[in-house]
């Protein structure tokens, strides 16, 4: 399987994430302004966010990669690696 998300799709995540956050855990307020803060580095457009699209896909693809079995088939012969 391969998944590959744009930058827009990664600020979703990223959004989403650091909502749950600052809704659910109880934190200082110097913790929630670091949160706020980093959130903000990485806004649409910035170069940050590009990175951390990067970075998500590949922990993503590994994820996925390390908890998915593979069928190959090799002339009639069919192989299941499991991982």
């Amino acid at each position: 399987m391969n998944v590959v998300m744009n930058t827009d799709e990664a600020h979703v995540v990223l959004t989403l994430v650091t909502s749950q956050i600052l809704d659910h855990l109880q934190m200082s307020e110097e913790g929630r302004e670091v949160v706020k803060s980093w959130r903000r580095s990485h806004n649409l457009g910035s170069g940050d966010l590009d990175e951390f699209a990067i970075e998500l896909n590949e922990a993503v693809g590994n994820f996925i990669d390390e908890n998915t079995r593979r069928m190959v088939r090799q002339r009639g012969k069919l192989k299941v690696q499991e991982r």
